[in-house]
């Protein structure tokens, strides 16, 4: 039996609240409804990123400029939070996206706080 397109959506989302756990963030989860009931995104729990999930049953995956405006929108002007958009296909592969200069500022600080060593 195929699962529905918000059972699908629900494993890449539970799977990303389980990452934000393992970061520290013990009260990360799914957004109520999936980001669309005035909650920021699609992970609450966590106050650095806003995300938004999209879990496709295709190969090849597109980055729609739409969604990723849209999310840009969403965010409040006084936020820090950063937009990231995270795309997995039905391979099971997961992608994030973000503005370049915001993974340059969050490289800075791994920099910064690992003192260069990797």
């Amino acid at each position: 039996m195929d699962k529905s397109t918000v059972e699908f959506g629900k494993e890449l989302e539970s799977y990303l609240s389980e990452k934000f756990k393992e970061l520290g963030f013990p009260n990360a989860k799914r957004s109520k409804g999936s980001g669309n009931q005035g909650q920021l995104g699609d992970i609450t729990g966590q106050d650095i990123l806003v995300v938004e999930a999209k879990n496709r049953n295709t190969q090849d995956i597109t980055l729609k400029e739409d969604v990723w405006d849209k999310l840009c929108a969403e965010i409040p002007l006084h936020s820090k939070r950063l937009p990231m958009y995270v795309l997995r296909n039905k391979n099971q592969k997961t992608w994030c996206v973000m503005e370049a200069e915001d993974m340059f500022t969050i490289l800075k600080g791994w920099m910064e706080n690992t003192q260069g060593r990797i």
